[in-house]
């Protein structure tokens, strides 16, 4: 929403007869907005602390279509082929044992020698 659009809504707010007590203090920012200076967010701020007046003001501002969610028009979703698992892993065996320690990450230490002390460890993957 462009801060030209919110300037414009609380014009035509201003003239509303339910503007009550904000209307000396829009009246300000809107003197303010005339003078170039950027106050679109105060008169946010002042126009929807009160439920009636934020309703009001969503009501006059033009209402903007939802682009960012667009998964609708492109489709349902569809899972990627496969299955989860890393593809990348590499598995050192004790060659005694079921022992077996998987590396997942580049530079992750390998144990020098089975837990449970049968020697070093095999690559087998």
């Amino acid at each position: 929403m462009r801060d030209e659009d919110i300037v414009a809504a609380a014009r035509t707010i201003r003239t509303d007869p339910m503007i009550g007590s904000v209307a000396e203090p829009l009246d300000d920012l809107l003197a303010r907005a005339d003078a170039g200076e950027r106050v679109a967010d105060d008169i946010l701020e002042l126009l929807t602390a009160e439920p009636a007046l934020r309703e009001e003001m969503r009501r006059r501002l033009p209402q903007e279509q939802d682009t960012s969610r667009t998964a609708d028009q492109l489709g349902s979703y569809q899972a990627l082929p496969g299955h989860g698992a890393p593809s990348a892993e590499i598995l050192y065996r004790c060659s005694t044992c079921d022992y077996e320690y998987p590396i997942f990450e580049v530079g992750e230490p390998v144990p020098d020698s089975c837990p449970r002390g049968h020697g070093r460890l095999d690559r087998i993957r």
